[in-house]
């Protein structure tokens, strides 16, 4: 397995006080109108390797999923990318801040 650089929900909701720093769900859109972090951008790990060219490179990119799996993958990807993204360790699951449910606003 392959070793991608890792924050705890703490560290990323400090790290989301700052403006250059974007929340990215690469969970399917079911799973995000279901439950997801408030803010959150969503691109499905299965449509990331196209859509990737429109993230600004200038952000710094914390990506979750539902426990941590397909997010470190998507992490992976963008740093091979040349990104700056950081796995959000547990996913949602182990997220204990605010979240929000229905579809996005």
């Amino acid at each position: 397995m392959f070793q991608v650089p890792e924050v705890g929900p703490q560290e990323a909701k400090e790290m989301l006080q700052k403006d250059n720093v974007v929340l990215l769900d690469v969970r399917t859109p079911q799973e995000h109108v279901q439950l997801r972090i408030p803010n959150s951008m969503l691109i499905p790990l299965d449509e990331l390797r196209y859509a990737f060219k429109d993230l600004p490179k200038d952000k710094t990119y914390i990506v979750y999923c539902r426990s941590g799996e397909r997010s470190a993958f998507a992490t992976y990807f963008l740093r091979h990318m040349g990104y700056e993204a950081y796995n959000l360790a547990g996913g949602i699951l182990v997220w204990p801040y605010e979240k929000e449910s229905g579809p996005p606003k």
